[in-house]
């Protein structure tokens, strides 16, 4: 299989035991390459603190985590795609694209990542997201409820 483009809330699923994180385990086994947007680098880490704040893990846990993703990152694990100018000149295109869905920033810029990097396949939890990729002609793995 191809590389394949992770949104933040699929990504999550390979460090926190949740709803489909085995499915989302076995696309990750069978792709050629991960790739992921610089800026969901953080945004991963708001989502971690996030389930901190709300008693969803322990700081143990995330402690885990945080150095499993860095060690996947200092490891060259995933392809990551610059979040620079003309991600955002193109990302404004992207949400033209995809009007009227009612596309968030970072989804956007998700959306534009996975694009800029040349990529026909993307992986969401975020049905929102998932049907702008779709009218943007991406194959989607959507992991949602």
């Amino acid at each position: 299989m191809a590389e394949i483009y992770l949104d933040t809330s699929v990504l999550i699923k390979l460090y926190v035991a949740e709803a489909r994180s085995t499915e989302v385990e076995i696309l990750v086994a069978e792709a050629d390459g991960i790739v992921i947007n610089r800026l969901g680098m953080l945004e991963w880490h708001c989502a971690m603190a996030r389930r901190l704040r709300t008693g969803q893990i322990t700081q143990d846990y995330m402690n885990l985590a945080r150095t499993e993703f860095t060690r996947h990152l200092a490891e060259g694990y995933f392809r990551i795609v610059p979040y620079d100018d003309p991600l955002l000149s193109d990302a404004l295109r992207v949400l033209d694209s995809t009007n009227p869905i009612p596309l968030r920033t970072l989804d956007t810029l998700h959306l534009t990542a996975a694009r800029n990097a040349g990529l026909a396949r993307i992986a969401t939890a975020d049905d929102v997201m998932r049907r702008a990729a779709q009218q943007l002609q991406l194959d989607v793995a959507y992991f949602g409820d």
